[in-house]
Formats: structure tokens, sequence, C-alpha cells
């Protein structure tokens, strides 16, 4: 049961990382500026989902369904364009990159955990596409193709000794 609590309770915060800063954005971004303000909320977004996505991985096992490795193959070519969507379409690309992303691995992970974390990703990142709208426009510049492609690698290299599992299929 401690498993399932730790899950729970990264889930809990890393949603009221989300949903409390909605609220104080304009004092924090009036104290912190604009830049440092993104910088800080961006790496605590990242350190929570982080400990969201090993809390789910510690939780315990329940299957639903079988793991193929079509599955895999699934999150190795949808990843690229989700990565793509949020180096090169604003929020509304990173919203959508999110929920490609999300999709994906409720797809190719079969318990219950990351049925309830890509679930909960899933429907938060629609929501706010719902919010902000699908992108007009994509933006690839070299700059932000560099980023994606920078980004697609390392987390493609570092997939297996930070969250444990090989992206290979």
């Amino acid at each position: 049961m401690m498993a399932w609590s730790e899950f729970l309770l990264a889930g809990a915060a890393f949603l009221g990382a989300h949903i409390l800063p909605m609220r104080f954005r304009g004092a924090l971004v009036a104290r912190l500026g604009r830049g440092a303000y993104l910088v800080l909320y961006s790496l605590l977004s990242l350190g929570l989902l982080y400990w969201l996505v090993t809390a789910a991985g510690r939780a315990p096992f329940v299957p639903l369904w079988a793991q193929t490795g079509s599955m895999r193959w699934l999150v190795n070519l949808a990843m690229p364009l989700a990565l793509f969507l949020g180096a090169t379409g604003g929020l509304s690309g990173v919203l959508c990159g999110f929920a490609l992303w999300a999709t994906a691995h409720l797809v190719a992970n079969g318990d219950l955990a990351h049925l309830l974390l890509f679930g909960l990703l899933l429907a938060y990142a629609l929501g706010g596409l719902v919010r902000a709208g699908l992108p007009r426009k994509l933006a690839p510049t070299p700059r932000r193709l560099v980023i994606w492609l920078v980004l697609w690698g390392g987390l493609y290299a570092l997939h297996a000794p930070l969250i444990g599992v090989s992206p290979l299929p």
C-alpha cells in the first residue's frame, strides 16, 4: 500500500503545482520576473513529473492488457512527432505533444498505475487544448529544430537509466 500512497501523493503534488500557480501567476511573475518564473516553474514541473512517472513504476503491478513490441513501436514513432510539436508549436504545440506522449504511453503500458498516470495526463493536456486551441502554425526555426533533436535524442538515451525501462521494442 505504501507504493500506492507515493503515487497518489506525487499525483496530488503534480496537479497542485499546475492548479495553484494559475491563481498566483501574476503576483509570482511580478515578484520574480517572467523569465525566472518560467524557469522555476518548468524545473518544478519536470521534477514533479519525474517523481510521478517513477512512482507509477513503483506502484503495485496490476495488469490490464498484454504489452507487445508493436506498442513500443507506437511510442517510438509518436515521440519524435510529439517533441516536434512541442518544440515548434508554442503552448498549443506543447499541449498537443503532451497529449500524444500520454496517449502513446497509455497504450504501451498495460497496467493500472500507468493507465491512471497517462489517462490523467492525457485528460489534463486535452483540457488545456480546449482552452488554448490547436496550434495554428508550426515555426520550425533552426534553433527549435536543434532543441527538438537534442530533446528527442536525450530522452531516448536517458529513458532506461532514468525511468528504468528501455524504449527499444
